[in-house]
């Protein structure tokens, strides 16, 4: 009996505890989704490799520099729980030092502030963050400096280049000199200074006049702006370039022929239900994900496929390889299909 009573006695002491530990993690939080505007990246050369919204690093950080995820996008929750405070959210499609040859570098980085009970929705435009420099040098220059070769010094290092190179160099935001030279001695021929999203040609050649050889330097004043290129979204989804995402697509119910961009994760089979899970058993419908591994309603839509082609074309129970895939869609939004947010009347589908 006193074993008993001194138990009670000790939950009795530790219940307010555990009670008090209980609301630290379950009270006063708040949510934080990330996701990327969706859109396609146009590469200005066929080497140059397309980054996956999936593939790219994210890092979640606190104000006080704690770690909250750090990992591939693909791999993190639709939703962090955390505690109110600012938070840093940072995407890269890889890390970059520089300088290197055809490396061009894309990613965004925000910081939100989160109060208790709130959720933050995050949305990354992914555009290029380093600078590029592309030297194309005309015979006329090859034979004053025959035997030399170019030097281009920029944030992180320097490169150095013989005549027959045409890949654009990259390097960190900044100063970029190009300089001509040979057995230890070098000339400089020009600076730059170039910003993120910059990419500069120069055609470099040389004239020899009456007194000694100077050396012309034709620049490309058109930069290529990668921004132009690679945007994921913006509010108008009329195009292919500009297709929302499925968390856009979830709020914009009654717009007409809009582009959405997800990935085929599952077959809607009732009201508000979903099925994720291969063999699929009707051919009617899709469900979009926001990621290829989404396996919650609250981050899909529903997609109706009518009879024909499109529904031979995308239905899961024909096509169970698609699984997965990544699509752009074109319809109209409505605010339920099988009581989740939806898509209907497809006109027209492409697969990224």
């Amino acid at each position: 009996m006193k074993t008993l009573f001194r138990t009670l006695l000790g939950l009795a002491a530790v219940l307010p505890v555990l009670s008090s530990c209980q609301g630290l993690f379950s009270e006063g939080q708040g949510i934080i989704r990330i996701s990327f505007q969706q859109g396609r990246l146009t590469p200005t050369r066929a080497s140059e490799s397309v980054p996956e919204p999936d593939d790219f690093l994210l890092t979640v950080t606190g104000a006080g520099g704690d770690i909250i995820y750090e990992g591939r996008f693909g791999d993190s929750p639709e939703e962090l729980t955390v505690s109110p405070g600012n938070y840093t959210i940072s995407a890269v499609s890889e890390e970059f030092d520089g300088p290197e040859y055809d490396k061009a570098v894309f990613g965004d980085s925000r910081v939100v502030a989160v109060s208790s009970g709130e959720t933050v929705s995050v949305q990354l435009v992914c555009r290029q963050t380093n600078c590029g420099l592309r030297l194309l040098v005309d015979d006329s220059f090859i034979s004053l400096f025959p035997d030399s070769d170019l030097f281009i010094e920029g944030p992180g290092g320097t490169l150095r280049q013989d005549y027959g190179e045409t890949r654009t160099a990259f390097f960190r935001p900044g100063t970029v000199s190009v300089s001509v030279g040979e057995s230890g001695m070098k000339q400089p021929l020009f600076s730059r200074t170039l910003e993120e999203q910059q990419i500069l040609s120069v055609n470099i050649s040389a004239s020899v006049g009456p007194e000694s050889g100077s050396i012309s330097l034709q620049v490309d004043t058109a930069r290529i702006r990668f921004s132009e290129n690679y945007l994921y979204g913006n509010d108008d989804a009329s195009s292919i370039e500009s297709a929302m995402s499925v968390m856009q697509a979830r709020e914009r119910g009654g717009e007409k022929d809009v582009w959405v961009c997800g990935y085929i994760v599952g077959v809607a089979v009732s009201t508000g239900k979903i099925s994720f899970d291969p063999p699929f058993e009707k051919d009617t419908n899709i469900a979009l994900g926001l990621r290829s591994g989404t396996d919650s309603k609250d981050y899909c839509i529903t997609v109706e496929l009518k009879s024909g082609a499109i529904r031979d074309g995308l239905n899961l129970m024909s096509n169970p390889e698609l699984l997965g895939r990544q699509i752009y869609i074109k319809g109209d939004l409505v605010s339920a299909y099988y009581g989740i947010p939806g898509l209907k009347n497809v006109s027209e589908y492409q697969f990224k």
